[in-house]
């Protein structure tokens, strides 16, 4: 197995110029590892991965996994949820997720505590707070900035006490809500956004959510016009999180299928087969690659041969590298 894992890579990392058509067929290669794999994140668009108390980069020609330092990551301020990921961009200096809280008993980030408010930080050093009311949590990790209406705002997940999660986009400047998708409709029903970009191609920006992950996995495109969400697009047979794990980020945007426009990567509901999905000119999946386990972590974006290609974890430790074959 080992030898066929190594064969099949050699031909996924063999150099071939860049601008040869784009192939339609995919392949997951095994990455030799020197132990389990914990996580698979990016940092600094880098893609990092740990093995116990190590990190390693991915390296290519030939693909191999190197040690680097763990890199220095922002220290939450006072006050901010204990797992919260400290979002930084060009106009906004920082945004976090505070106000802790056990309200919303649901526990689907591997705890019973989630986020009250959400502090956003300008460039000039002024704060506001955004801070919801007795109904409602930020049940998330991490705020995504992102360009929505020719501005930058943050979108996070904001779940209702009695209605579950909706995606809520959040103006900087004024530190508050400006749109939200409606709530799922019950609670303990979460969403997760799997992706933010204008996928269809219609010059709008596209916040990608799953709802359900666990239960459902209906992938929904949601469009930011004339200043609110609509629902353009779904898409069944998907999950981006397990329950109760910090793994957030199991997909990747990227243009998969060569066409100039974004794409998206995610796994199917069982997590076994990755799917390359293209939403233009009409949904498809441009592939699916089976996967010999489970996907358990974030997945990360890689370069081979100019085009991209997915690094993720499995629930069986080993590292999976999912690239188009030449």
């Amino acid at each position: 197995m080992r030898f066929a894992a190594l064969v099949l890579l050699s031909a996924l990392c063999a150099g071939v110029p860049s601008t040869e058509a784009v192939s339609t067929e995919w392949r997951a290669g095994i990455v030799p590892a020197p132990g389990p794999v914990g996580e698979v994140d990016s940092f600094g668009g880098e893609a990092l991965v740990t093995i116990g108390k190590d990190r390693y980069r991915i390296a290519t020609a030939p693909l191999r996994l190197e040690p680097v330092a763990a890199p220095r990551k922002p220290v939450a301020p006072e006050g901010a949820l204990p797992d919260t990921r400290i979002a930084t961009s060009r106009t906004i200096a920082r945004a976090w997720l505070v106000e802790p809280t056990r309200r919303y008993a649901h526990g689907v980030l591997g705890d019973a505590i989630e986020a009250g408010g959400l502090t956003i930080e300008s460039r000039d050093g002024n704060r506001k707070t955004l801070k919801l009311g007795s109904d409602a949590v930020f049940e998330d990790i991490e705020p995504r900035i992102a360009t929505i209406g020719g501005m930058e705002r943050i979108v996070v997940v904001k779940s209702y006490l009695d209605r579950g999660s909706a995606i809520a986009v959040i103006d900087a400047a004024s530190a508050s809500v400006i749109g939200e998708t409606p709530p799922i409709g019950r609670a303990s029903a979460w969403r997760n956004p799997a992706g933010i970009a204008d996928y269809d191609g219609d010059g709008a920006t596209d916040i990608a959510a799953v709802r359900q992950p666990h239960v459902v996995g209906g992938l929904e495109l949601w469009s930011w016009r004339d200043g609110k969400l609509a629902k353009t697009v779904e898409v069944p047979d998907v999950s981006n999180h397990v329950i109760g794990s910090r793994a957030i980020r199991m997909t990747a945007t990227a243009d998969f299928d060569g066409d100039g426009r974004p794409d998206l990567a995610i796994p199917d509901f069982s997590r076994r087969t990755l799917r390359l999905i293209a939403f233009a000119p009409s949904v498809r999946d441009i592939a699916r690659v089976a996967l010999p386990a489970r996907i358990v972590t974030d997945l990360a974006l890689v370069r081979l041969r100019g085009r991209p290609a997915i690094l993720a974890g499995l629930e069986n430790g080993q590292l999976v590298l999912v690239a188009e074959r030449p």
